[in-house]
């Protein structure tokens, strides 16, 4: 297999399934362990999910709880980016994340909006890779120097994200503070 028609497949492999693709009835925990595997959310055996790892991700506040012992589409879409992004970023900084880039959407919006900007990466970096003349040593180096570069962009961003909602949470909290208590006596 050459070099591109290897990056060309990748790129395959790299897509999420469609939000509609996902259940929309609740689904136990192995039926969720077993929906993700088949859906190639994972592209190695190593990499797979296992309860532990949704149990964790639950304590960590960037999954929503299941209800029962029953899990949503909402659960499977948050897994799905989840696993992508725990390649690259901490737990920490992947829940922060997602719930920025959550804020005020659905969850299929937000999803798509995940979809969309995967698969447009996607396709940059199999052109940028294809365009190293050749080389697979220099293409690898090159992306591998880039995703390194991408990583730290991302975590400072995240980083100021987190220091604005700090700010915002300190504001409301010296409004709070600030605002007159009202009493139930009556000036006589």
């Amino acid at each position: 297999m050459s070099d591109t028609e290897l990056l060309r497949g990748l790129a395959d492999e790299l897509k999420c399934p469609e939000y509609n693709s996902f259940p929309d009835i609740e689904l136990y925990m192995d039926q969720v362990l077993d929906f993700l595997l088949r859906s190639r959310t994972s592209l190695r055996d190593d990499e797979r999910l296992s309860s532990a790892m949704v149990n964790n991700y639950i304590k960590a506040d960037i999954l929503p709880r299941a209800r029962g012992k029953k899990y949503s589409r909402e659960h499977l879409v948050h897994l799905v980016v989840i696993l992508r992004l725990k390649q690259v970023l901490s737990v920490r900084d992947t829940g922060a994340l997602i719930k920025a880039t959550k804020e005020n959407k659905s969850d299929e919006a937000f999803y798509e909006s995940f979809r969309k900007t995967l698969d447009d990466c996607a396709a940059e970096i199999v052109d940028k890779a294809l365009s190293e003349n050749g080389d697979s040593a220099d293409a690898a180096m090159h992306l591998a120097v880039e995703s390194y570069l991408c990583k730290v962009a991302s975590e400072r961003l995240i980083d100021q994200i987190g220091a604005r909602e700090d700010e915002k949470r300190e504001r409301r909290r010296a409004e709070k503070a600030e605002k007159p208590e009202h009493s139930d006596k009556t000036e006589e």
